[in-house]
């Protein structure tokens, strides 16, 4: 090879190394790893469920619980500690912009009325399993993704 090219081909590849080294170095995704997000995007037909857990266990009574919801045809569901059920469901057909339901829970420690607010961009908390999750526990109803804690009130 002539020597001329040699040196312009390698020339190129410390340029390209260079300018990908400046665009690793300068991303925000290098800087913040643990709280960079890339722009999600919801793929038509994703199917985002939303499960409810009960985690009451350990207690001197049962951990039972029950709980209804004003989606589908509105019966009551009784749940010991460890079952799990679908509470709302959401496929994203580009049309359908949210799905929104009620539900009230009660059980020993009292009752819990909280919403179930589904919509697109849910998805991307809820991925990469597509199933988010409200957990009954002994504090009150916590929604994992949002990191809130609707508290248990009781009857008067």
């Amino acid at each position: 090879m002539n020597p001329k090219t040699l040196v312009t081909n390698f020339l190129i590849l410390l340029l390209v190394q260079i300018s990908t080294l400046t665009s690793v170095v300068n991303s925000l995704q290098e800087y913040h790893k643990e709280n960079y997000k890339s722009e999600f995007r919801v793929r038509p037909n994703t199917l985002v469920r939303i499960v409810i857990s009960n985690d009451l266990i350990g207690l001197k009574n049962n951990g039972n619980a029950g709980f209804v919801c004003t989606n589908g045809n509105k019966v009551w569901r009784k749940t010991k500690p460890g079952d799990r059920y679908v509470l709302a469901q959401f496929k994203y057909d580009g049309k359908r912009r949210q799905a929104f339901t009620h539900c009230h829970l009660r059980s020993n420690l009292g009752f819990v009325n909280f919403p179930v607010n589904i919509y697109p961009e849910t998805s991307a908390y809820c991925y990469p399993s597509y199933v988010c999750g409200y957990s009954v526990r002994k504090d009150g109803v916590y929604y994992t993704p949002e990191k809130k804690l609707y508290r248990w009130k009781k009857e008067k």
